[in-house]
């Protein structure tokens, strides 16, 4: 008797959906999955981090950063120390004994870091062309640590981090999909914060100054080496040039006179 063979209209093995489909599912299984968690822990972020006591996030940061090398720079530490005077004398801030690091790197940035430590990279420093402006930099990092951004920051990252490693494993596929989506999600809150900050060193500026003069000058020189908006899609920080307006709209609001530097590019780097 001769075999024929028949197609099989039911097969365990074979799935009967279309692979494009099923692929749909499992990559929005894996966002709802991963935004889930992000969720989770921002909101454990918001409700633990701002009753961390001062003290502990002091001896924390003491800790972690006491091994690794700095160097201070007098005149950026003088421009804190001002900037410190004039805050309010119920402020938490005045709790923290502040020190400003210069990093021997070409990054613009700076960085506020657990403790009361702020990270000034040279390339930023190269930029600055005013005293005011070096101040806005310094009152947007202060602002950082009275919203306590940086221990949020790092909370979450931590906790994103450790739970990725143990649902998905270190180094596979799904970690890396998952932690660029982690990523978009995190820098979309992260220039929320970049915002609030810039209110903060605004104000400060003002309160140490008299004045709204050199607020801006950073971002403007900024805004010409940048790129394109689209680019800050998912960046930590803002684009400048929206910075710039945002800054120049809060200055005609609160009808803060503009005046200008205090001193030569020379004096502060």
């Amino acid at each position: 008797m001769k075999y024929t063979p028949k197609e099989l209209s039911e097969n365990v093995n074979v799935s009967g959906g279309h692979p494009l489909v099923e692929l749909a599912w499992l990559a929005g299984g894996l966002a709802a999955i991963i935004a889930v968690i992000w969720l989770g822990l921002f909101l454990v972020a918001e409700l633990v981090i701002p009753r961390v006591p001062i003290d502990v996030e002091i001896w924390a940061g003491n800790r972690l950063l006491s091994q690794q090398a700095h160097r201070d720079n007098p005149s950026v530490t003088r421009v804190l120390r001002h900037l410190l005077a004039v805050l309010p004398g119920d402020s938490p801030l005045r709790r923290y004994n502040f020190s400003v690091t210069v990093a021997e790197n070409d990054t613009v940035n700076a960085l506020a870091l657990p403790g009361g430590r702020i990270v000034v990279f040279l390339g930023l420093l190269k930029q600055v062309r005013s005293e005011n402006e070096m101040a806005m930099v310094l009152g947007h990092e202060l602002g950082h640590f009275a919203h306590r951004d940086h221990l949020r920051g790092l909370g979450r990252g931590l906790g994103v981090a450790l739970a990725v490693a143990m649902i998905f494993g270190r180094d596979s596929a799904a970690a890396s999909c998952a932690t660029n989506l982690v990523h978009g999600l995190e820098m979309r809150y992260s220039q929320r914060q970049e915002r609030n900050a810039d209110v903060f060193g605004l104000d400060l500026l003002v309160a140490g100054y008299g004045h709204a003069g050199g607020a801006t000058g950073i971002f403007s020189r900024l805004a010409g080496e940048s790129g394109g908006k689209a680019a800050y899609v998912l960046a930590s920080h803002p684009h400048p040039e929206d910075r710039i307006s945002a800054l120049k709209k809060m200055i005609a609001e609160k009808g803060y006179r503009i005046g200008a530097g205090q001193c030569s590019p020379g004096k502060v780097n």
